[in-house]
Parts: structure tokens; sequence; C-alpha cells
């Protein structure tokens, strides 16, 4: 995908229309814009399904081998942070992330500050994902990524469990 490639401004509809084999106006057609077909693709790309649909007693280790199956780097965290210095597109991937992940992840986890912890449990998955996959550093090499992910796995359960209060401190501090 394109946005997940080069980002929002550096990506024309023209160059996605290339790649699905189609003229540029059918593009817009359907779309109407480049902001819009952004957000549709934005939308289409994200599904937290496979996460929620997770026990939540193993979601830690389990969501670990999710992201540890995966070949590439997600493309909607890609497309969003490729995106970022684009007023347009920063706008439209804060929104798709709220109504994406954040609020149905808040309404799997429940309460206590089911929000919060949702929004720490993307800052841990996105910060991962970017070091591992976008941006890799030395330290998430293959010989030591069996360490980190048994800690990723235990600080995303701990978040899960409400052992992990959102402000950082154990739960009840």
């Amino acid at each position: 995908m394109q946005f997940g490639a080069r980002g929002f401004a550096n990506t024309g509809v023209r160059d996605i229309a290339a790649e699905a084999s189609v003229n540029p106006a059918l593009v817009l057609r359907y779309f109407g814009s480049k902001e819009a077909l952004f957000r549709a693709a934005l939308d289409h790309s994200i599904f937290m399904d496979p996460v929620l649909e997770l026990e939540p007693a193993k979601m830690g280790r389990q969501v670990v081998e999710i992201f540890l199956a995966a070949d590439e780097m997600p493309s909607p965290l890609s497309m969003m942070i490729l995106s970022a210095g684009d007023p347009t597109a920063h706008a439209i991937s804060v929104r798709a992330l709220d109504e994406k992940v954040i609020r149905p992840l808040a309404d799997y986890l429940g309460p206590p500050h089911a929000e919060a912890r949702a929004a720490c449990l993307n800052l841990l998955w996105s910060g991962f994902l970017t070091a591992w996959k976008l941006l890799p550093i030395a330290p998430l090499s293959d010989d030591r990524l069996p360490m980190i992910a048994t800690w990723l796995a235990d600080a995303t359960q701990a978040i899960v469990d409400g052992r992990f209060g959102p402000t950082g401190s154990p739960s009840g501090s």
C-alpha cells in the first residue's frame, strides 16, 4: 500500500490508481478526495478483531505471538507515522486510532480506567512495533528478541489485568 510505504504527502491519487490498475478519475469518483481515500485505507487496514477475540487471561502472550508472526510492519501504523507531518492526515489518523483501536480496546478491557489502559497498551505496542520493524534498533535484534518478547507479554498482561495503573504505578496507588 502506497500510504504505508511513502506516507500521505508523498503519495498521490495517481500512484494509488496505478497500483490498482485503474484510472485516477475512478478513484476520485469513488472516494472524492485523497483525504477520503486515506481515511478509507486506514479504516480498512485497522482491525482489532484478532486481539479482541483473545482470552483476557492469556492476552499478553498471545498478542506477542501475533506480533512475532507478522512478516512486516503493520500497514496502519506505518501509514499513521509516515503521514503525521500532514495536518489533515494527522487528524484523520487520530480519529481512526480513537475509533478503531482505543475505544474498542477500552470496551474489551472494562473498568477500572479502561481508556487509559487501552492508551497504555497502544503506546506499548506501537513503540515496540516501531522500534522493531519501522526504525529497527539493535537491542531488538533476533538474538535478544525472546527476552524483549517476554517483557512485552508481561507488561501487556499487567495492563490487561489491571495490575498496572494508568499513571505507571501499581493499581490502587
